[in-house]
């Protein structure tokens, strides 16, 4: 790829995904759909579900059962869209796992220690300022992996190529690294 790698593209990069809205937009929906409803809602917010992967959310249980096993409500619509997220990363047992304390029965919403609304809310709220703090980073993580690329002799022309998989390598490093904390909490606190 001739592409050319620096801070500026870098932080071009991290603006794009900070402005990026993905927040669902449930406030029009009437509050029950039938399953079919739902995949079709999705796929109008450019997010792929399929009838086989909702009922199998159910089946594990990280989303609560439909009412009157048919129709899903705005709170299953927006843990899905949680779940979406969640499920690049973790496995849908772990995030069975971090959901289970806020859910008292969790085959309803209405007893939830937290609202399934502020949840959402407040991942999203959580997840810009990780992106910020991320991006404020970016700059020294360019020049850290500019040293390194160079103490390792790299050519020239492959430079570009070696600081992007440095970095890359770099955000794979730091995501590990958040989810061991994340088993250890889970571990110590949640379990």
């Amino acid at each position: 790829m001739d592409k050319c790698m620096d801070k500026d593209s870098l932080l071009e990069i991290a603006n794009h995904i900070i402005d990026r809205d993905d927040q669902v937009k449930i406030a029009t929906l009437s509050d029950e759909l039938t399953i079919s409803q739902v995949v079709k809602f999705f796929d109008k917010q450019g997010r792929n579900f399929t009838k086989t992967m909702i009922q199998n959310y159910v089946r594990v249980g990280v989303l609560p059962t439909p009412i009157d096993k048919r129709y899903y409500t705005k709170n299953h619509l927006i843990l899905l869209t949680l779940i979406d997220n969640l499920k690049e990363i973790y496995s849908l047992e772990d995030i069975k796992k971090v959901l289970q304390p806020i859910r008292n029965n969790p085959d309803i919403f209405e007893d939830d220690i937290i609202k399934t609304t502020d949840v959402y809310k407040n991942y999203l709220t959580m997840r810009k300022e990780a992106l910020g703090k991320w991006k404020e980073s970016l700059p020294q993580i360019f020049d850290k992996v500019d040293s390194l690329v160079s103490q390792d002799a790299v050519n020239e022309k492959e430079k570009n190529v070696a600081a992007a998989f440095m970095i890359a390598l770099t955000i794979m490093a730091e995501t590990v690294a958040m989810k061991d904390l994340i088993n250890e909490i889970m571990k110590e606190y949640i379990l």
